[in-house]
């Protein structure tokens, strides 16, 4: 069966195969007033009909600093690394807490504008089948970017490649990204992310 695997600078992260899923999920992703420049994450789920839906996560908020490359393969073939864990799993001292009172979104979006810029412009390098080298920058007024790989059931012989950017308004409004890339990958396949600043 199919596999998504995941390397950060050379090194193997993780690989999950994706039989019993019906999608997997490797996100890199950041804004201009988080701490870490970006985060990376590796989840998946299934939701049979007439069963209980599952979520598990095998990376969860890995930093990611400039120079460092992200790179996705999508093979042919390959067992997974290591089980994943549940959100109950990954925080348990969470588990009897209240559950939290999330703030409407104009007001948590009114809090985000308030608190301070960390930079103005956040960098990257993406190669790709389709792209070949690609070099950009967000613009001075973008909030942040996502960068991910996605497979699903619905098409088990390709994956979903894209990056964008966005601002408040855009996640306020709940209007479209700024897509710099979206293409389709196919078993063999791999991908390079790398943050250039």
């Amino acid at each position: 069966m199919p596999a998504l695997s995941l390397y950060v600078d050379g090194m193997f992260i993780a690989s999950v195969n994706t039989e019993g899923y019906d999608i997997l999920d490797v996100r890199v992703h950041g804004t201009c007033v988080d701490k870490n420049i970006a985060s990376l994450d590796f989840s998946g789920g299934a939701h049979p009909e007439g069963d209980a839906s599952s979520y598990l996560t095998w990376v969860n908020d890995l930093p990611i600093k400039p120079k460092q490359v992200v790179k996705v393969v999508f093979l042919e073939n390959a067992l997974t690394s290591h089980e994943g864990k549940t959100i109950d799993e990954l925080f348990p001292d969470d588990i009897n807490k209240e559950p939290i009172d999330f703030k409407p979104l104009p007001e948590a979006i009114n809090e985000i504008r308030a608190m301070q810029k960390l930079r103005n412009s956040i960098s990257f390098r993406v190669q790709s089948p389709q792209a070949g080298l690609l070099t950009c920058e967000t613009e001075p007024d973008k909030f942040g970017f996502g960068f991910g790989v996605l497979w699903n059931a619905w098409h088990p012989e390709r994956a979903s490649v894209s990056l964008h950017s966005y601002t408040l308004e855009s996640l306020e409004s709940r209007g479209p990204m700024n897509y710099i890339l979206s293409e389709k990958i196919s078993l063999g396949s791999e991908v390079q992310f790398e943050l250039t600043a």
